[in-house]
């Protein structure tokens, strides 16, 4: 039987889509992690996810509006109670927004912009995976303090970014200022994250485009199943080391530029 991925996986903005795939994903492993939290802004309507949980033992649902920074204390506990003294093994930053108007359109253009608008996509995509990572890292630090090689069976944040970040790769399309602009924002988190010691010592960082996806966010024509998606994901985040620290990878574990 395969090691898990991680003893302990932490996946926020499960109520549907990728999060919500990944989490299936992970509660069917031949050798799941023992301890999946799943986290979604209103957990009483996620009812896919209330079913996963119910079928699996190991999954954990948390409340969780990931612009309210005055109730990541009290997730913090509750996450360290769940995970125990062997720490947080993997923070999975899932949970984000394309703009503030509709789940179904593909970003905003320039001239539906709005200041608010930019504002809370760059909170919810940028500012908020930061400050859950920093109410989250003392119990990444505990697993990363039981030694080993980097990867994420040891202690990873990964970030989901989004090739459309990619200045050095950068797709023609008119429109995506605010979207783009908060992926590669988070990708300069998790660059920065990376290289700060002092922060994150022996956790390995890394953002991940997850390729184009068919869901509420990707639309109907993306190429991608939500479950081709994340069972490549999940098999290269298995390949993840050191050398990899403060990298952006594709969903098949590829590198691309920043």
């Amino acid at each position: 039987m395969s090691a898990p991925l991680a003893r302990s996986v932490l996946v926020t903005g499960c109520s549907r889509g990728l999060g919500l795939e990944m989490v299936r994903q992970l509660a069917a492993a031949e050798n799941p992690p023992h301890v999946i939290i799943a986290t979604c802004r209103n957990p009483d309507k996620a009812v896919e996810l209330q079913a996963l949980a119910q079928a699996h033992q190991q999954v954990r649902i948390m409340k969780l509006d990931v612009q309210d920074y005055g109730s990541l204390p009290c997730l913090a506990s509750h996450v360290k109670e769940a995970v125990g003294d062997a720490g947080l093994n993997l923070l999975v930053n899932n949970a984000g927004v394309m703009d503030s108007c509709s789940a179904q359109s593909y970003g905003a253009s320039l001239d539906d912009l709005e200041p608010q608008m930019f504002r809370n996509v760059l909170e919810t995509n940028t500012l908020a995976p930061l400050m859950l990572i920093k109410a989250l890292l003392p119990q990444l630090k505990v697993a990363a303090a039981a030694g080993g090689a980097m990867g994420v069976s040891r202690a990873a944040v990964i970030n989901v970014s989004s090739i459309m970040a990619s200045m050095g790769t950068f797709l023609e399309k008119p429109d995506l200022y605010a979207y783009r602009a908060s992926k590669a924002a988070v990708n300069m988190v998790t660059r920065t994250l990376a290289s700060d010691p002092a922060a994150a010592a022996g956790v390995l960082c890394v953002s991940v485009h997850p390729g184009w996806v068919r869901t509420d966010m990707g639309g109907g024509e993306a190429p991608l199943s939500k479950q081709e998606s994340v069972s490549q994901m999940l098999r290269a985040f298995s390949t993840l080391k050191e050398k990899h620290n403060g990298l952006f990878i594709s969903y098949d574990g590829t590198a691309l530029q920043f």
